[in-house]
C-alpha cells in the first residue's frame, strides 16, 4: 500500500508553557510547538527509512497529547488553538499506525486506525489502511466492513486511493465464495449425521412404545 505521511503547513508560536490567557481560554501555543516538532522529526526519520525510531518519534507525540487530554476535551468547541492540537494529534496517530503497518504490525496498526475512526469515522487513510490491515492477518469479514466503509466515502476521497476500489470489490467476492464454502460444509456435515441420528430416534420411539405395552 503506497501511503505519503501526513504534513502540516502551519505558522506556530514558540511559547514553551501552558498557560491561561486573557480571555480565559488556554494557550495551547506550546503543545502545538512541541507535536509540531514530534511530526515533523518523525517525518525526517520515516523519510530516512528509519521506520523504528520514527514509531517511537511519533508514539512518544502521542504520548504527549495523552497528557493533555482532559483539558482539550474541554475546550476543543469553542478553543481555535485546541482545535489546531487535535489537527496535530490525528496527523501523528496516522503517522504512527502508518509506520506499525509498514513493519508488519498489523494488528498495532489496526489499534491505532481505530483510535481515529472513532473521532474522524470518514478519514480515507485509516479506513484504506484497516481495510489492508484486516486482509494481511486473514480477518476477512473485518476486511470486507472496511472496504464497504471505503466505498460509501465520496468519490474525491475514494479517487486518492488508486486500485483500492477494486481490491475491495476482489475482496468482497472472495469473502462470498469462503461464506458460500462454509455453508455447503455445513450442509455435508448436517446430511452426514441427520439421516442415521433420526433413525435412532424413531428407533428409541417404537422401543418406548413396544415397552409401554
Amino acid at each position: 500500500m503506497k501511503e505519503n505521511l501526513t504534513t502540516l503547513n502551519e505558522t506556530i508560536s514558540t511559547n514553551t508553557t501552558t498557560s491561561e490567557s486573557s480571555n480565559g481560554k488556554t494557550d495551547f501555543s506550546a503543545l502545538i510547538s512541541e507535536l509540531t516538532n514530534f511530526k515533523n522529526e518523525g517525518n525526517s526519520l520515516y523519510k530516512s527509512k528509519k521506520i523504528e525510531e520514527a514509531t517511537n518519534k511519533f508514539k512518544e507525540g502521542y504520548d504527549r497529547y495523552l497528557k493533555e487530554l482532559s483539558l482539550i476535551n474541554k475546550e476543543k468547541e469553542t478553543n481555535e488553538q485546541c482545535k489546531e492540537v487535535l489537527l496535530l494529534a490525528k496527523k501523528i496517530l496516522s503517522n504512527l499506525a502508518l509506520c506499525y503497518y509498514k513493519q508488519e504490525k498489523y494488528k498495532e496498526a489496526i489499534k491505532y486506525d481505530l483510535k481515529i475512526i472513532e473521532e474522524y469515522p470518514k478519514f480515507g487513510k485509516s479506513i484504506v489502511r484497516l481495510f489492508n490491515s484486516y486482509k494481511k492477518i486473514k480477518e476477512i469479514q473485518q476486511a470486507v466492513f472496511y472496504g464497504d466503509l471505503f466505498l460509501e466515502l465520496d468519490q474525491e476521497t475514494r479517487d486518492k486511493f488508486k486500485g483500492t476500489q477494486a481490491k475491495v470489490q476482489n475482496e468482497k467476492q472472495a469473502f462470498k465464495k469462503l461464506e458460500k464454502a462454509e455453508q455447503d460444509k455445513i450442509k455435508k456435515e448436517f446430511a452426514k449425521y441427520a439421516f442415521p441420528g433420526i433413525i435412532l430416534l424413531l428407533g428409541i420411539l417404537f422401543f418406548l412404545l413396544f415397552k409401554k405395552k
